[in-house]
């Protein structure tokens, strides 16, 4: 049977990977297959239902998995990414910083990285989660609220930020690779990993390679990207510039910023326990890859 690696739209490195049609015929031959899907928020029920492999999100995902009873493990992660947006408000708007959020509503994609970033800006800003109106809010509707100044706040990044940005004066509170250090992941569940390890680093070598090639022209990566999730390769381009490409192992520093996250998680009740994040790392595979 072959694995079954995830891509979608908000896994950049994994949707253009499996946009290159010399990579994606080698990795079948190899007993790699793709299934594009279009919302990053199913990755956690796709792989309980067996359905996903190997996956590509944030790195806030895999704590709700551990939490959820569900053992994965991350075998890669990017480097920070300090993408163009973060949390936005109207350039008019009356909030002027974090403590200004104290009963606004806030716009999150959902089950994303965006509720780890905003939970570490506001527990560094000394504010509880439940002191803001945080929600999950697909990013369309999301937008619209925002644009319609029925929604103060937005987590919104390229190409979304621009989109709005373009429409409406915006003004960014914070701005992800600060206090979260926003890295795209790779992680599987721990048994994926015992049993297939070879599979593994195939795909790690694939990414490794597919990366490069962006990171040396953007531009051709873009145009792999045209129509994903309605942006054309034009509106693509600025997020695959702003972005660090590359995979590196899941280290102790990784470990430690994942660990830190989860015990916010725990304090604002984002998930019902504590976590130990040690087991959700493995940074075995890129040493062979």
């Amino acid at each position: 049977m072959a694995l079954v690696v995830g891509a979608h739209a908000q896994n950049l490195s994994l949707s253009v990977l499996s946009r290159r049609a010399d990579k994606v015929e080698a990795l079948r031959n190899a007993g790699l297959e793709f299934f594009v899907y279009d919302a990053g928020s199913q990755t956690i029920p796709l792989l309980k239902a067996g359905v996903l492999h190997l996956v590509g999100t944030g790195a806030t995902p895999p704590i709700l998995a551990e939490a959820q009873g569900l053992p994965s493990a991350v075998f890669g992660v990017s480097g920070p990414r300090h993408e163009n947006g973060g949390l936005l408000v109207r350039g008019d708007s009356d909030i002027r910083s974090l403590s200004d959020l104290r009963g606004r509503g806030i716009g999150l994609m959902p089950i994303s990285w965006h509720t780890q970033f905003l939970a570490a800006e506001l527990d560094a800003a000394g504010i509880a989660w439940n002191e803001v109106n945080a929600a999950e809010i697909i990013p369309a509707t999301a937008r619209d609220s925002f644009l319609q100044r029925r929604l103060d706040a937005i987590v919104a990044t390229d190409p979304l930020y621009s989109k709005i940005a373009a429409r409406v004066p915006v003004r960014i509170l914070a701005a992800p690779g600060q206090a979260f250090s926003n890295r795209s992941v790779y992680w599987a569940r721990r048994e994926t990993l015992r049993d297939h390890p070879d599979l593994v680093r195939l795909l790690l070598d694939a990414l490794i390679d597919s990366d490069r090639r962006t990171l040396e022209n953007p531009r051709e990566a873009a145009s792999l990207l045209d129509g994903l999730n309605g942006n054309s390769s034009v509106e693509w381009l600025p997020a695959i510039s702003s972005r660090p490409w590359g995979v590196e192992p899941p280290g102790a520093e990784f470990v430690t910023e994942q660990q830190a996250h989860a015990n916010i998680f725990a304090k604002f009740g984002l998930i019902p326990r504590p976590i130990d994040a040690t087991p959700t790392a493995n940074a075995t595979f890129l040493a062979a890859a």
